[in-house]
């Protein structure tokens, strides 16, 4: 199978009108939202952030995930992601190339009549269901610790394996499609230490949290879930990184009456929950696996 990944890029106007960015694709003589297939190592949304990049020149900042579409492609099936991305900075940057030679801004309207496939209107239906701008809240397991067992120090010293620390280097590119404006993160050594290289990246101060450690969850576990339900009116895109056994209760303790069946499997080092806000309220719930 062949997979790619895309979204559906937006800005609003001075005149409040949400218009989505459409591309011109010579080879194909379509228009259609930007995409494009995944490379060794990236996860979809990686991919889709710089696909849009790539086609359009546009820094984005990435929201909600809106589904994917699968169809033939020379005989081979290929399944195509795609996010909510909104415009940032210069919106007027895009440089004609071989592959893209036009973009057009449209309204929402205009912009289902100008694509040409119907799996691009598909999403744009999708995306047009709620309202443009929500904000993410990441959830995010820290990643792979030495073992338990190899360690003699107090569990909260513990650090992360040579592995962990690769993977935490690799959050770096993983998350860098949500645009984190604040992180937060239990004291304990190896989420610190998983924070810290994506913190530096975005030069942000993480705010060490003891309510999102083990020790005081086993007493208390509604202080996890405090602090999480205090950041949910924040318009603004948050991690918190904590740990296996304090993540379920905190997800479960902050997702309304629609999500709160939601099966939560369990997080491997380095995975999140991408809890998504609009206006305080849940609207959607993803996972991340950092290998996918």
């Amino acid at each position: 199978m062949i997979r790619a990944a895309g979204a559906v890029l937006w800005r609003e106007t001075s005149e409040r009108v949400i218009e989505l960015a459409i591309i011109h694709r010579p080879r194909y003589d379509d228009w259609s939202l930007p995409k494009g297939k995944m490379e060794p190592g990236e996860t979809a949304v990686q991919c889709a952030f710089r696909e849009v990049l790539e086609e359009t020149c546009i820094r984005t900042r990435f929201s909600r995930h809106l589904g994917a579409v699968e169809y033939l492609e020379s005989g081979t099936k290929k399944r195509v992601q795609y996010w909510a991305a909104e415009a940032r900075g210069a919106i007027n940057s895009f440089t004609p190339n071989e592959e893209v030679d036009q973009l057009a801004w449209l309204p929402i309207e205009l912009a289902l009549e100008k694509v040409t496939h119907e799996s691009d209107k598909e999403i744009i239906t999708n995306f047009s269901s709620q309202p443009a701008a929500s904000d993410t809240l990441i959830i995010l397991r820290h990643t792979k610790a030495i073992e338990r067992g190899d360690w003699d120090n107090s569990d909260s010293l513990r650090t992360l394996s040579e592995f962990g620390l690769e993977q935490a280097q690799s959050l770096i590119g993983k998350l860098a499609p949500f645009a984190i404006d604040e992180i937060y993160t239990s004291n304990y050594t190896r989420c610190v230490q998983t924070v810290t290289p994506l913190a530096e990246t975005r030069n942000l101060d993480a705010v060490l949290v003891p309510n999102l450690n083990e020790e005081i969850f086993e007493h208390d576990p509604e202080r996890s879930v405090a602090f999480a339900n205090a950041l949910k009116q924040d318009e603004k895109n948050i991690l918190i990184c904590s740990h296996n056994p304090v993540i379920p209760t905190m997800v479960r303790g902050i997702l309304n009456t629609k999500l709160k069946n939601r099966e939560l499997i369990k997080l491997e080092p380095g995975d999140a929950w991408i809890v998504h806000r609009i206006k305080g309220e849940i609207v959607g719930l993803d996972y991340l696996s950092i290998g996918d």
